[in-house]
């Protein structure tokens, strides 16, 4: 799970006795995504999967390249008028990720344990829904399989349930539609990496050496 930051300009901001508060992690031509939205983004994601949290330097690197896929497929949508949300949405996934705790008090326990606020985890679980809603809009429609193309890739699905030692293989037959479904998920997402590598490569990505430290 992921997201990126409130798309909102971030500044290293210093006190009075020189403590840095925040610094520049990224920048993304104008765009500035903060070292604290990498740390959050860790966080958060830590406590979805229910895991120790990480804020080693590759795990920041990790973090830092998906709130910058986060920001090009956000401006990509609002650029081409894409509806990702509807109201509502952010309150049915944060009632749906408290529905995992036995109680209110264990749900806030955990938040106060992992250090984030409802605000956050609704905000990044919000911004995960609309990654999946842009990749569907953005690229679904143009993805087109034959039948020759869901035989194939059934066919290596079932070499590989094979060799892994599954007995019990459904036919195609019986498995078609599952299999097609799948296979335009794997082309969609192709689709997606394929966009990002050279939305990656046309924008000017800076990133801060000392907020991988």
């Amino acid at each position: 799970m992921y997201w990126w930051p409130s798309l909102c300009v971030f500044l290293c901001v210093a006190s009075a006795q020189g403590e840095v508060l925040d610094r520049i992690a990224v920048t993304v031509g104008k765009q500035i995504i903060a070292e604290s939205d990498l740390i959050r983004d860790l966080r958060v994601n830590a406590f979805i999967d229910r895991k120790p949290v990480d804020l080693n330097p590759m795990a920041r690197q990790a973090s830092a390249v998906r709130l910058v896929d986060g920001f090009l497929m956000l401006r990509e949508a609002s650029d081409s008028h894409l509806e990702l949300a509807e109201p509502g949405d952010a309150e049915r996934l944060l009632a749906e990720e408290k529905s995992k705790f036995a109680s209110e008090a264990e749900y806030r326990k955990s938040l106060a344990d992992y250090h984030i606020t409802e605000m956050a985890l609704g905000e990044h679980l919000l911004n995960g829904y609309k990654a999946l809603r842009f990749t569907d809009l953005r690229f679904g429609p143009g993805i087109q399989v034959s039948d020759e193309d869901v035989q194939k890739y059934y066919e290596t699905l079932a070499a590989n349930w094979r060799k892994g030692g599954r007995v019990s293989i459904p036919t195609f037959e019986q498995s078609r539609d599952q299999v097609e479904k799948l296979l335009i998920g794997e082309r969609t997402m192709k689709a997606l990496d394929d966009w990002l590598v050279m939305q990656r490569e046309s924008n000017a990505i800076r990133y801060r050496e000392a907020a991988f430290k």
